[in-house]
C-alpha cells in the first residue's frame, strides 16, 4: 500500500497526511469543529474508535 508523506504541520498523523491536499484538510477541520460543537467528547471518541475499528486501524 502506498503511503502519503506527512506534511510539516501540527497535529495527528492523519491530519499530516491530509495536509497533502490543503482543501481536504480544511474541509475535515471544518467538519471536526462542527461535530465537536454538537456532540459530547465521549461520543466523539466513540465515533473515532468505531471508525478506526471499521477500517482495521489500530487507534
Amino acid at each position: 500500500m502506498a503511503r502519503l508523506p506527512e506534511a510539516n504541520v501540527e497535529g495527528t498523523p492523519f491530519k499530516k497526511a491530509l495536509a497533502n491536499a490543503p482543501e481536504i484538510l480544511d474541509a475535515f477541520q471544518q467538519m471536526d469543529k462542527a461535530l465537536n460543537q454538537i456532540l459530547e467528547p465521549e461520543i466523539m471518541e466513540m465515533l473515532r474508535l468505531r471508525s478506526a475499528s471499521n477500517n482495521g486501524c489500530d487507534y
